[in-house]
């Protein structure tokens, strides 16, 4: 049903060697079918991001061992506070900076943290969390990647639970370990490839997370190197964006018409 889709002057812009093969069993010409890259590596750490992630550490955090558990899903706060919570053995200063996937769960996970008897601080509240709050709850729009680039291990959630996995990229990008759970479908290949440079780190469970962010913690020299191989993997693999531009450039007549289709790529 999909090889009348490919007529002879389609173009495809594919990720990988994978998806190439995919496209060629479908019926693409497997001459047009031009392998990218993934153009999130493309993404650059914004200065903004880099000078509020220095005033978080030093003003709102306070200079506290902290690690960012990003983009949660239901079933994984309950193992990530088990984590935080064997963590905080060896690190008693240890801050758990939480952050759930959808804002609509934020009063939600507010709701379990309070059953479950944890001081914590809502960052709405604009305060900035005490010594004897464990556990801030990043109830706020757009922070997470500042909040990353502050902390001193990242956790990408949606991968403790079948949900396939978050972007990896963001924290590796700005030179912060990662840890993911074993749910990565949806950046398999990004994944992959971080995880055999050692950039990241797969953990089963809570009782696997919270070892390795004990063993983490106690090896600062472990950590910047981990994260220099996460800023150095991901900068090799830029360039999807300009191999895009250079693959539609031939493809564009006067106004940004596409000569072999007939359809404007430019404004409607």
């Amino acid at each position: 049903m999909f090889r009348d889709l490919f007529t002879e002057g389609v173009t495809i812009a594919a990720q990988t060697e994978e998806d190439r093969a995919r496209f060629a069993q479908i019926g693409a010409n497997p001459a047009r079918v031009h392998v990218l890259g993934n153009v999130k590596f493309d993404m650059q750490a914004d200065e903004n991001v880099t000078a509020a992630a220095h005033s978080l550490r030093v003003d709102d955090l306070a200079g506290r061992p902290t690690w960012v558990a990003g983009s949660t899903h239901p079933g994984e706060e309950s193992a990530i506070l088990e984590a935080h919570r064997r963590l905080l053995r060896s690190v008693p200063g240890a801050l758990l900076v939480l952050a759930p996937r959808h804002p609509q769960r934020f009063d939600a996970v507010a709701a379990l943290l309070d059953k479950a008897g944890w001081r914590y601080q809502r960052r709405s509240s604009r305060r900035a969390v005490s010594p004897g709050e464990p556990v801030l709850l990043l109830d706020s729009i757009g922070e997470l990647p500042s909040f990353y680039a502050a902390g001193d291990v990242a956790f990408v959630g949606g991968s403790l639970v079948p949900i396939g996995g978050h972007n990896l990229l963001e924290p590796a990008a700005l030179g912060v370990p990662v840890l993911t759970g074993p749910s990565t479908d949806n950046g398999r290949e990004t994944a992959a490839l971080l995880i055999e440079s050692g950039a990241a780190r797969i953990v089963a469970d809570a009782i696997e997370l919270g070892a390795s962010l004990v063993q983490l913690f106690a090896d600062p020299a472990e950590r910047a190197r981990i994260g220099t191989i996460g800023r150095r993997t991901v900068a090799a693999q830029r360039g999807g964006v300009d191999r895009l531009l250079d693959l539609l450039e031939p493809l564009l007549g006067p106004g940004g018409i596409a000569t072999n289709s007939g359809e404007s790529t430019g404004p409607r």
